[in-house]
């Protein structure tokens, strides 16, 4: 059965910094207690950030073109765009308002043009990446942000289940740079789940480098995946490629509720772990002035 607005409103609202309020929101909906500011910070900020442009953009990046797009949605419902539109709070708070809006409408017509912006806004800025994103979630996280993370995706399963999907595939992920092979773009193509159908944390790389005893430098993630890639060590891109394959299994659970989008996303992994068992040395890009997240 679809969720509430609310319930919506209320998913997006524990994805922000921490507030009393959401003590009273978990328990509405039968989560555990929210975690203290800096398990928050740990989860949200440093690890799995909850915008939709480093999971869909071709550079894995903060803002750009993807952020632009979400922003477009939102101006072409004539709402302004918050400063940050691509946040899932945002998101879901908007998804809320277009369901409370399609619920009070009296007139089919009015209600059904309301309708078509909820499912273009679940199709094109919500499935696209939310469901890779809380696999990462769940596999990152106990407690409180597992259970809350799959919340979320029961609730817009249920959407899609009700709202089926526009007839063209979503522009997100539409025209998509493929994974290069070896060479000096791959880390950062790695980076970009989009791209490269895997999404790799900071944990992911604590992993990788544990794996050939290896210490994982302090850094960004590009620099810190690209230094354990140039140690050479066959153990680090042999734990890389068993990422990308576990990625590979659970795009392909995915791919009977949300075949255009997980069939993208499933491509995309297997690619990665064919280049990824294959892998040299890499040599250095040029600088890239957006932020990693």
């Amino acid at each position: 059965m679809p969720a509430s607005p609310d319930v919506f409103r209320a998913l997006g609202a524990l994805c922000e910094p921490p507030d009393p309020a959401h003590a009273g929101l978990a328990a509405a909906l039968g989560l555990p207690v929210p975690p203290d500011a800096a398990t928050f910070t740990g989860v949200f900020v440093f690890q799995l950030v909850p915008y939709a442009a480093p999971y869909l953009s071709p550079d894995g990046m903060l803002g750009g073109e993807a952020a632009d797009r979400v922003a477009g949605f939102w101006r072409a419902l004539q709402l302004t765009p918050p400063a940050d539109p691509d946040h899932l709070a945002a998101l879901l708070g908007l998804y809320a308002a277009l369901g409370e809006r399609e619920n009070a409408e009296i007139r089919p017509d009015r209600a059904g043009a309301w309708r078509e912006a909820r499912r273009a806004l679940l199709w094109e800025h919500l499935l696209t990446w939310v469901p890779a994103y809380i696999h990462a979630m769940t596999a990152l996280s106990a407690g409180f942000h597992s259970a809350w993370a799959r919340l979320l995706l029961e609730a817009l399963l249920a959407e899609a289940r009700v709202l089926t999907p526009p007839p063209s595939p979503p522009l997100h992920l539409r025209h998509v740079p493929e994974l290069p092979g070896a060479g000096p773009d791959l880390v950062r193509a790695l980076l970009a789940p989009a791209r490269s159908g895997v999404l790799i944390t900071r944990n992911d790389l604590m992993s990788a480098a544990a794996a050939a005893g290896l210490g994982a430098r302090a850094g960004g993630r590009e620099f810190t995946l690209r230094t354990l890639l140039d140690s050479g060590q066959p153990a680090v891109s042999g734990w890389l490629a068993g990422h990308a394959a576990w990625w590979a299994k659970q795009h392909r659970a995915d791919v009977a509720s949300l075949p255009r989008i997980a069939e993208h996303w499933l491509g995309r992994a297997q690619a990665s772990a064919g280049v990824l068992q294959q892998l040299p040395s890499l040599p250095e890009p040029a600088d890239h002035p957006r932020r990693d997240p």
